[in-house]
């Protein structure tokens, strides 16, 4: 079967049904439906899928109540699409930090000193070990890392480019008066 994005987004939603039967094999087709975001009939699909395929085996409790119990071979398939899942991301990881690192190399060529705002979020931590192992390699480098912009003086630091990952738009009117500031949003980039 080819992997088209309809197959993968098939595929992650029977990774995330049996996580959740492994999790609560009381769970409804209605809870996974919402949760996943589907309808029922795409759960029931699925799941039916996954019982003819030998990986979910469900028991009727009462009329009203099913259980679900996925099999060992669901157990071992859960497993395979956890490392898979896992592969994928640290791919899409290690692929946004090299575009990170080529924009650090065109910014060092191009431009002064770089200031890059944490905002404490996930996306921030990426973009802060890149950074980091950058200002590593380039002992010379003009790159620091700013926590408020409240705090930060203009002019002690001369910036001409202030990088961060999905700040606030708050945030972003507060940098529109520092200067030439050059603002850029790196997820943009990735």
């Amino acid at each position: 079967m080819e992997l088209t994005k309809e197959n993968r987004v098939f595929l992650d939603n029977e990774y995330c049904i049996m996580k959740a039967v492994a999790a609560n094999e009381s769970v409804s087709q209605r809870e996974l439906s919402r949760n996943l975001g589907v309808s029922v009939s795409t759960i029931n699909l699925l799941i039916n899928k996954m019982i003819k395929e030998g990986l979910i085996k469900m028991t009727m409790v009462s009329k009203k109540q099913v259980l679900y119990m996925l099999t060992p071979e669901g157990m071992m398939e859960k497993a395979k699409k956890t490392v898979s899942y896992l592969k994928g991301h640290y791919r899409v990881v290690e692929e946004s930090k090299e575009k990170i690192r080529l924009l650090l190399e065109r910014l060092g060529q191009e431009d002064g000193a770089i200031l890059v705002l944490m905002c404490d979020n996930v996306m921030d931590e990426i973009l802060a070990m890149v950074v980091k192992e950058f200002r590593a390699r380039h002992e010379g480098s003009q790159i620091r890392f700013i926590y408020d912009i409240d705090q930060m003086d203009i002019n002690i630091y001369n910036p001409s480019v202030l990088l961060h990952m999905n700040a606030s738009e708050e945030t972003l009117k507060e940098c529109s008066g520092l200067g030439n500031l050059r603002v850029i949003n790196v997820v943009e980039i990735l």
